[in-house]
């Protein structure tokens, strides 16, 4: 009983020093504001970045407009003997641009995912759901790091 109680005090107390601590907690010692998002493209990508990227409104640094131009795909990439497609390979990518003081950056980013196809056609649609929102999330975060980095 003994060793039980030491064992969990132990793993407890290991856990608690341990220093972990999320990546991107400290998001609001972010020091540049977003003055103006200007979107074009796919709708769903715009509504998903403007959403993430409204905690940096307002902030205290640096004043940016950014121009985001977003698009996504869907194309077959392996068909069977009937050729009906089996593989699919799912793109989001946008181009941004970033104005800050006159200067004016531009940088693509792209994010790709190969999936199979599912002969469930309501679950097909739910993954490839939550495949696009996890790509949209990838590409915000590498917009965030872009923008974090290059002052």
């Amino acid at each position: 009983m003994f060793k039980i109680i030491f064992l969990l005090f132990f793993i407890f107390t290991s856990f608690i020093g341990c220093g972990y601590q999320p990546l991107y907690l400290n998001d609001k010692d972010f020091d540049f504001s977003i003055t103006s998002i200007k979107f074009t493209g796919n709708n769903e990508i715009n509504k998903f970045i403007e959403k993430e990227l409204d905690k940096y409104d307002g902030g205290k640094g640096e004043a940016l407009e950014i121009i985001i131009n977003s698009s996504f795909n869907k194309n077959p990439i392996i068909k069977d003997k009937k050729g009906n497609v089996t593989n699919y390979e799912l793109i989001a990518s946008i181009n941004l641009e970033v104005k800050k003081d006159n200067i004016i950056k531009n940088i693509s980013f792209n994010e790709s995912l190969k999936i199979e196809k599912n002969n469930d056609n309501f679950e097909q649609v739910k993954y490839e759901a939550k495949i696009r929102k996890n790509l949209y999330h990838n590409l915000t975060e590498r917009i965030v790091f872009f923008i974090k980095n290059n002052k």
